[in-house]
């Protein structure tokens, strides 16, 4: 994230717009297996349903604080959108990094039930995808 939010809902709307485009990227990465990945397609499936609770989970936060969730996506995952080699597999990966530390570089700002869901169920999602793509990636060099 370029700029820092001023607001609470303002640094989750960002963090919304990530995980927005995370749910599409994901959703043309599987539209690209065509069976490819064979075991792992339901790793990534798994991938892509985290990101679809934390889209949820998010706007959920963002209307108890009496904001207005975002719904469009943000552009930071636009280009990756398929898993036929292994550079497409490192661009998720680096992507998930991203992710990662912006959930880490939101939290001192974040309070109360908002922290406690950043903290424990947001980035332990993140770290969980980081560490499925890092073996992914290992899979498909052997390939």
């Amino acid at each position: 994230m370029s700029q820092t939010p001023s607001r609470p809902t303002d640094r989750l709307n960002a963090l919304l717009q990530v995980e927005l485009a995370a749910v599409l990227a994901y959703q043309h990465a599987l539209r690209s297996l065509d069976g490819r990945l064979g075991g792992d397609s339901g790793q990534v499936r798994g991938m892509a349903a985290g990101h679809q609770r934390n889209v949820a989970a998010l706007q959920g936060c963002i209307r108890a604080l009496g904001g207005v969730p975002v719904v469009d996506p943000g552009a930071a995952w636009s280009a990756f959108a398929l898993l036929r080699d292994e550079l497409s597999v490192q661009q998720l990966l680096e992507a998930e990094e991203c992710g990662l530390a912006d959930y880490e570089a939101a939290l001192p700002a974040l309070e109360g039930d908002v922290r406690d869901l950043v903290e424990t169920e947001l980035i332990p999602r993140q770290q969980q995808h980081v560490a499925a793509l890092s073996k992914l990636l290992l899979d498909v060099c052997k390939a």
